[in-house]
């Protein structure tokens, strides 16, 4: 049996999982709650609340407060260094760090229980999704050979335990059997040291060898549009080093690392000449996108989509054309919440085993009590509150999410915007997903792309207006840009009635559009990588809201 029908099969036993859960989702969410409060009723932060006198789901929203991650860093802190019965009865085995989308990443607990859910459902459910897409299609699902663009990295914390990122952490732990579904091999999937190593082109290099590549895989999509952008500035080159059997000096890699793969590597001129011949054919063709050119084989792709990235899967789609995606679910470091039951599609279906969930609503956020799993209405927008096995109670993640529909009986949702990342320069209150479209439109209607964007709330005029910091793919002329603006100002204008309210009446300015210099956003996640980030975390930066991206991107604005 080849590891694919393995997969397969994993993956439509997380299937047959899902189906029984969201068949009655209140029951398992009490039954869930229930488990949480007992198990952790005599730890130090039970006591102190007193889990022993919640027996409802009534009681729990009385007894226990909302939490964000002030209620805990010091319990954090404390069982870091070796403390236990802090938040949590359960062995903590490791930890996850948040992406720091605002602000320092935070470093919390997973419990074995945690790290299962999200181990069986964020790697099986996968190639269990898109087997099931396979077969109502009428067709078998394909060997799986791909690269996957992740580097899985962690480091050691006072308390000897790895810490990773959450999406890092189902993949943790297929070391041993990577190599019967991954082009990259372990030297470079798990780097002793992340900067010193080109991932990117190794990536490329490994998964360019060969001819039968069926997928393309990462944590989130944007590290795949950032690969094929290498490829495309970088083709020549690669090809060469295919040919050759060599390494470029100017490729980032150990000396001992090189050493060791350039005796394994073997020159391929057949393989070099066609990779050659298709790229000079050109990259922007969308009747034969490139990767198919390359890939005969290519068959699907995953990674962390949703609505807020929908300008970098639309980036994706130059290079792949029509092939299905997979979102691979809605996860972050409080857990593994929601998993898709369909390809191409935005929303996933809550799990309600995984973390017991409760609703702000967005229209009414000082509502008497937060709306549990059976309460919520489809089109609502709700603020997330989850409590996990992992010592979280109560805790505001921050997220916004809206409710699209059912599976069974239990809630699909979408992931729109950070909370914390909504903008209200005037009072408007405009979101990451309101930019977004607006950018993405922009971009179609002027016919100019950009390798990344940035809104910036700019105050030092009166009205205040909104910046758009933007690095183009080709040069825009300068007298384009007032052009642009007002385009920009249409679609922002369409997207928040607010907006359009406040423009008309003075409150706020029209937009600017202020062009970055070349390779900003490359720029900025190396300063990350340096810094300490993990590279599968660097999430697009929508929003200029802190004075560390102030600084650095106003000051790559040329013009």
């Amino acid at each position: 049996m080849h590891f694919s029908d393995l997969g397969v099969f994993l993956g439509r036993c997380e299937f047959a999982k899902v189906d029984y859960y969201t068949k009655d989702p209140v029951k398992h969410q009490e039954r869930i709650l229930k488990s949480i409060m007992e198990k952790n009723k005599d730890t130090e932060y039970g006591k102190k609340i007193g889990f022993k006198d919640v027996h409802s789901v009534e009681d729990f929203q009385r007894i226990v407060p909302l939490s964000n991650y002030d209620t805990y860093d010091k319990y954090i802190e404390r069982m870091m260094e070796g403390e236990g019965n802090l938040m949590m009865k359960a062995r903590n085995i490791r930890y996850c760090s948040s992406s720091g989308s605002v602000g320092k990443p935070k470093v919390l607990p997973k419990s074995a229980a945690d790290l299962w859910i999200m181990q069986c459902m964020g790697f099986s459910g996968t190639p269990g999704c898109a087997s099931k897409w396979y077969k109502s299609q009428g067709r078998k699902f394909p060997k799986q050979v791909g690269p996957v663009a992740i580097i899985l990295t962690g480091h050691k914390l006072k308390d000897g335990k790895m810490c990773n990122g959450a999406g890092q952490v189902p993949f943790t732990y297929l070391k041993p059997i990577s190599k019967f579904f991954m082009t990259t091999p372990n030297d470079f999937l798990y780097p002793e040291n992340e900067d010193a190593v080109n991932s990117t082109y190794f990536h490329l290099r490994f998964a360019l060898m060969k001819r039968d590549v069926s997928f393309l895989g990462s944590m989130v999509i944007t590290l795949l549009t950032t690969m094929f952008d290498y490829f495309e500035n970088n083709w020549e080159m690669i090809c060469k080093d295919i040919e050759m059997g060599t390494i470029d000096p100017s490729v980032k890699c150990p000396p001992e690392l090189r050493a060791k793969w350039e005796k394994k590597f073997k020159p391929m001129p057949e393989r070099a000449a066609e990779i050659r011949r298709e790229c000079e054919k050109g990259f922007d063709t969308p009747e034969a996108p490139v990767a198919k050119r390359i890939w005969p084989k290519l068959e699907w792709g995953y990674g962390m989509i949703g609505s807020n990235l929908a300008f970098y899967v639309d980036k994706l789609k130059k290079y792949t054309g029509d092939i299905p995606l997979h979102n691979m679910g809605y996860a972050a470091a409080e857990g593994y919440m929601a998993m898709p039951v369909e390809l191409n599609v935005n929303d996933c279906v809550l799990l309600p085993q995984s973390v017991f969930f409760e609703f702000i609503p967005m229209d009414d956020p000082e509502c008497e009590r937060p709306l549990t799993i059976g309460e919520v209405e489809v089109g609502k927008e709700y603020e997330l509150i989850v409590t996990n096995r992992s010592g979280l109670y109560r805790y505001q993640i921050e997220d916004v999410v809206r409710v699209t529909g059912f599976y069974n009986k239990t809630p699909k949702m979408e992931f729109l915007y950070r909370n914390n990342l909504a903008m209200n320069i005037a009072n408007e209150k405009t979101t990451t997903q309101m930019v977004d479209w607006a950018a993405l439109e922009t971009q179609k209607k002027t016919g100019y792309s950009f390798k990344g964007y940035s809104f910036y709330a700019d105050r030092s005029v009166d009205p205040v207006r909104y910046m758009l910091l933007a690095e183009p793919e080709t040069e825009i002329p300068d007298e384009r840009i007032p052009e642009i603006e007002a385009i920009l100002d249409e679609f922002l204008n369409e997207s928040n009635e607010k907006y359009f309210k406040y423009r008309r009446w003075g409150m706020l300015a029209a937009p600017k559009l202020s062009i970055l210099k070349k390779d900003t956003y490359a720029d900025y996640r190396e300063m990350l990588k340096k810094q300490g980030r993990v590279l599968n975390q660097i999430k697009p930066v929508t929003v200029v809201n802190t004075p560390e991206r102030e600084e650095f991107f106003l000051s790559h604005i040329e013009k």
